[in-house]
């Protein structure tokens, strides 16, 4: 855990971030990664350098509730002369000259770095397995935050709350966030994560839900030599001639689908016409569903295998659960547009460093999304106080004594038990008077047969 020399800063800051810092964190946010996101010199006079106001941000994150909070966390675990009598003003100032391109540079250089050390161990066939969902977030009350994000359009009208979209990439078998978009919610889920599909290349393969199935993302995902699993609506690609598949299922088919004018010409280096593979299963107690693909091989990816692989995805709910309440994603606090993404940015950075460090912990046969996300963020906060006051000649053991703790720290697995959500029963309205269908059947009532 001994880093680099830092750079033009306080001596006396220097010191005490290369011992100390957020210890659990300084193998992964290093001193040395500060530095390369840094754009341009910072101030000598001032304790808020950096690094200070990063780890400031990610302890309100990690969950002290208010920069109060974090401020006394931070002192107790870093002693920096002047740190305790900083104000929340001077703090947010801080903040404020601190270049979005800071954040950024932050976040895609952890990325980098853990996709280097640990990214290729979790694969699936070969394939990293990655996940596209969005989902709204509830924002502060304020003027110019209404301007940028207004409120939803529904029932509650003007009084609703400033809502944003937040479309995630992840990784559904390490957790990881891979890039994301942020806008308003007039932006759709389809349009940012046709922009997300940039940062993929050949060996993914993205999951996603019924909203994504369409000719314009398949074309820009085979354009980048990725593949492919949606769940495919009721309403889409089923009435296309049914070819078969050698060696396949009675429940999947092939389907060639043609090109409109202005794909072809948009991507005039791919095929005339796409072909596709199409799944169809029924769970019990659901109705009958369909999943469309580009893996065409049926004995490399088998039918039971894709069937099962999609109920992976379900994952990333889990994660945006985490995100808005674990990592305090649903309790933004900034007045501006910067401000609001650079909190993101933090929040997603340390999504990505806890899991990083349940990568490391997990064994050759386990994987980061079997271990509990909450849990395992509260060991990693409580080994801040203890490894801050530590002998540093004792840090590495107690990382290790850590990475042995998370490692417990397992997902104890209930099969049969469900818990339908409120669409899954009763229809969820489409407007002007249509419903679509439930995802769950009918159960018939039970008639109680009375004796006399």
């Amino acid at each position: 855990m001994v880093a680099k020399d830092i750079g033009n800063r306080p001596p006396r800051a220097t010191g005490i971030l290369r011992s100390a810092g957020l210890t659990p964190f300084r193998q992964i946010l290093d001193p040395a990664a500060f530095v390369r996101a840094r754009a341009k010199p910072w101030a000598a006079q001032t304790v808020l350098i950096p690094e200070v106001v990063f780890w400031l941000m990610a302890l309100v994150a990690l969950g002290s509730g208010s920069f109060t909070g974090a401020l006394v966390e931070f002192c107790a675990a870093v002693p920096m002369a002047g740190l305790a009598h900083a104000t929340e003003e001077a703090f947010c100032q801080a903040r404020g000259k601190l270049a979005l391109r800071f954040f950024l540079n932050l976040f895609a250089d952890l990325l980098a770095r853990y996709r280097l050390a640990v990214g290729p161990r979790f694969l699936w066939k070969g394939l990293r397995l990655l996940g596209v969902d969005g989902m709204d977030i509830n924002l502060p009350q304020h003027p110019h935050v209404r301007r940028l994000f207004p409120p939803a359009g529904n029932q509650h009208g003007l009084r609703g709350r400033p809502q944003a979209r937040l479309v995630g990439l992840v990784g559904l078998l390490d957790g990881i966030c891979y890039a994301f978009r942020w806008t308003s919610s007039a932006t759709s889920e389809q349009v940012s994560a046709r922009q997300l599909f940039k940062s993929l290349g050949p060996g993914d393969l993205l999951l996603g839900d019924r909203n994504f199935p369409d000719l314009h993302s398949f074309a820009l995902l085979l354009s980048r030599g990725a593949h492919f699993l949606f769940h495919l609506p009721s309403n889409r690609f089923l009435k296309h001639r049914r070819l078969p598949i050698a060696g396949g299922h009675g429940d999947e088919w092939r389907v060639e689908l043609v090109w409109p004018r202005p794909l072809r010409e948009a991507f005039a280096e791919g095929p005339a016409t796409l072909q596709l593979r199409v799944l169809q299963y029924q769970r019990p107690g659901f109705r009958t569903s369909w999943l469309i693909t580009s893996l065409l091989d049926a004995q490399t990816f088998g039918y039971p295998e894709l069937v099962e692989l999609y109920h992976q995805r379900w994952r990333q709910e889990t994660f945006h659960r985490e995100w808005k309440y674990s990592l305090q994603l649903s309790n933004l606090r900034s007045h501006s547009g910067k401000g609001l993404l650079k909190e993101v940015l933090v929040q997603l950075t340390m999504n990505n460093a806890v899991r990083w460090i349940m990568a490391e912990s997990a064994g050759p046969a386990d994987r980061p999304v079997d271990l509990q996300f909450l849990q395992v963020k509260r060991l990693t906060l409580a080994a801040v106080a203890t490894m801050a006051a530590a002998n540093p000649y004792r840090l590495l053991a107690l990382y290790h004594e850590l990475l042995s703790a998370v490692g417990r720290q397992r997902i104890r697995v209930r099969p049969g038990r469900s818990y339908p959500r409120r669409w899954d029963t009763c229809g969820r309205p489409k407007g002007h008077g249509r419903v679509a269908q439930p995802a769950r059947t009918a159960t018939p009532k039970k008639h109680c047969v009375i004796e006399i």
